[in-house]
């Protein structure tokens, strides 16, 4: 099942690599709720692979909007005491910027663009 979630990054992004070389980037959002005169947050574990979360680790930093798509997994373990805990991540297929509230100085956002004719 895809989903999409819009927030902010809770923390700047835990790059690891596999003993393979890949990459590996684990982060979470928060997503703000108001309804009425109530607001809510919920957070969201995040994983991404390979080049993906390479780009990830190099572009979003902690406070910043993000969209994030991917497939919602189920995660079950045992703890420390022997209970079985689960948690729901999300595995990363696509992300980048909230561009709504991005200022000039936006992380990861290009210099310039180029045009057809300078790419040659």
């Amino acid at each position: 099942m895809s989903t999409t979630l819009i927030g902010r990054m809770v923390a700047d992004v835990d790059l690891k690599f596999t003993n393979k070389g890949t990459a590996l980037a684990n982060f979470s959002i928060a997503v703000n709720r108001k309804k009425g005169e109530e607001e809510s947050v919920s957070y969201f574990d995040c994983t991404a692979w390979g080049t993906l979360a390479q780009g990830i680790s190099d572009n979003l930093r902690k406070g910043q909007r993000v969209i994030i798509t991917g497939n919602l997994n189920q995660d079950r373990y045992e703890n420390k005491e022997g209970k079985t805990v689960s948690k729901v991540i999300l595995t990363v297929e696509g992300a980048g910027a909230d561009l709504r509230y991005a200022s000039e100085d936006a992380k990861g956002a290009p210099k310039k663009w180029s045009t057809p004719e300078e790419d040659f």
